[in-house]
């Protein structure tokens, strides 16, 4: 089973839009557990943790709080998200399907309408925020050992791309 780590650094309603998706993931028995991770701890976050059944870890940065989420994993593969990311209705499936075969390499999802600049650094192992993230253990063990922000570590050739997408939800202001 795979956990889960959102960097929760944004709108509690981009936070919501994420893990509505992952419902399917728990019901198909792919995901174990998910942490929220959090610059500071408050009490609309901290309903929003408890109504999902989140862990939530207040950290100063991204990095760190990865390092921490990375302890309660016990050895599973992790699935790195942005709040904001919406994963399609196509991943699980991809990803039940792909998990046997990915192994120990690290993978992310396609990007929607990618930039020049977004296409390029796909080419050189790069990892955007709009993207789902997912680590074999020992990677994000090595990753959380060097409270390293898992979206800015280079994986080179290594990277494999599912043929599934994920998505950033824009947020309208309320009228």
């Amino acid at each position: 089973m795979l956990s889960i780590i959102i960097d929760a650094d944004g709108p509690p309603l981009a936070l919501s839009a994420t893990l509505s998706p992952l419902v399917r993931g728990v019901v198909e028995g792919i995901v174990g557990s998910a942490m929220l991770v959090v610059p500071k701890e408050t009490d609309e976050l901290t309903t929003i943790a408890d109504a999902a059944g989140c862990r939530l870890l207040a950290s100063s940065t991204f990095g760190e709080g990865f390092a921490r989420a990375i302890t309660y994993t016990n050895g599973s593969g992790v699935l790195v998200l942005s709040a904001g990311v919406q994963v399609g209705p196509e991943f699980w499936p991809v990803l039940a399907d792909q998990l046997p075969v990915i192994g120990q390499v690290p993978a992310v999802t396609q990007l929607i309408k990618a930039s020049i600049f977004q296409r390029i650094s796909g080419f050189r192992g790069q990892v955007s925020r709009d993207q789902a993230l997912l680590l074999p253990p020992a990677l994000a063990r090595e990753i959380g050992l060097e409270k390293a922000d898992p979206f800015t570590r280079r994986y080179g050739n290594a990277l494999i791309t599912l043929p599934a997408q994920a998505r950033r939800i824009a947020l309208s202001p309320r009228l």
